[in-house]
């Protein structure tokens, strides 16, 4: 190889590895208010974004009193200009993750508000978490 062929190879590879990751994952704590905000960075507008919710629920074990099937949250997005959109979803009890928003184009580029509340929260919820996957556009 030559020094310019290894030079190129090498700026190449230091460019790769400064790039911020393909994917992101926040976890809260749950307070008992079953308020939680994340920041959703969905400022590449060449990308598609898939975006989950993950939580724990301790569960009594083998009780015919633990009825939950499911729980509604109620989930505020706030665009970078701040603009709102709301919306009522229901997350499957039994389920630690679920998808949520899959090949999202954002309206806008930039950063995000998600903001989600459950009013109860369930009783055992140990937090709840959001992870972003950045897809890149097929064009």
């Amino acid at each position: 190889m030559s020094v310019r062929t290894t030079s190129a190879f090498v700026a190449a590879a230091l460019f790769a590895a400064c790039a911020p990751p393909p994917s992101s994952e926040v976890f809260l704590r749950s307070d008992g208010t079953g308020e939680y905000s994340f920041q959703a960075d969905m400022s590449d507008t060449l990308s598609t974004y898939d975006l989950s919710f993950f939580t724990v629920i301790d569960r009594p074990a083998l009780s015919s009193r633990d009825t939950l099937v499911s729980f509604p949250m109620h989930v505020v997005w706030r665009s970078p200009s701040g603009r709102f959109f709301s919306e009522t979803v229901y997350y499957p009890a039994d389920k630690s993750r679920v998808l949520y928003r899959k090949g999202l184009v954002p309206g806008e580029a930039g950063e995000w508000t998600v903001s989600v509340s459950m009013d109860p929260e369930p009783h055992g919820m140990r937090g709840l978490g959001l992870e972003i996957d950045k897809n890149a556009l097929s064009l």
